[in-house]
């Protein structure tokens, strides 16, 4: 009977430490302009973003969890914008730090589909992006880019005990801007169309 009540409060006791680190995290993403390095040159051509849509299937402010051994998610991770908002923000700070935004009318027009952007954490941290951009040139109206970007990053060790509970929401936070900077960073860093923007510069 008391080993019976003894299991009883271990089971209770551990309910409440689960529950207990049940949360929901408002994280910040944002594009670090300090690590492209400076334009070459004006650019001829100045890109305007036309539009940053979600297809993802999950809420708009919805960026990940840090899960239990189930699958439950013990940290939930919310943006403070919707996600679509939170990747032009980043495309727009990424364009101006290479000098290729348009600061009227520009002379091509970009579209992002955010098809994935998510991180989760059961032992390692994770994070993954999948983006399809295209761009189009106003005056011929032909499309000059149109590409998916996809990046997936994981770190940490499967020898850990910083996870569940115990789990870092800003570790995890960490992962998940940089897989969006380095995502970024290789739609607007394609040689061709670098060299289509910088041309007659």
């Amino acid at each position: 009977m008391k080993v019976g009540k003894h299991r009883g409060s271990i089971g209770i006791a551990l309910a409440v430490l689960v529950l207990g680190g049940c949360s929901t995290n408002t994280v910040n993403i944002s594009y670090d302009t300090a690590a492209v390095a400076s334009p070459p040159a004006v650019a001829a051509n100045s890109l305007k973003i036309l539009s940053v849509s979600d297809g993802r299937k999950h809420g708009s402010h919805w960026l990940g969890a840090i899960r239990g051994g189930f699958g439950n998610p013990l940290k939930t991770l919310n943006t403070q914008v919707p996600v679509k908002d939170v990747v032009a923000n980043a495309f727009t700070a990424a364009l101006k730090a290479r000098g290729f935004l348009a600061s009227t009318g520009g002379d091509f027009g970009m579209t992002v589909v955010i098809n994935q952007f998510d991180c989760n954490q059961y032992i390692r941290r994770e994070a993954h992006v999948r983006l399809h951009v295209s761009i189009v040139e106003f005056a011929s109206a032909q499309q000059i880019y149109d590409k998916d970007i996809r990046i997936d990053k994981v770190t940490g060790s499967l020898f850990t005990f910083d996870a569940g509970i115990f789990a870092d929401v800003e570790d995890l936070r960490k992962v998940a801007n940089q897989a969006l900077q380095e995502a970024i960073d290789q739609a607007l860093d394609d040689p061709q169309l670098t060299e289509t923007l910088m041309a007659g510069a």
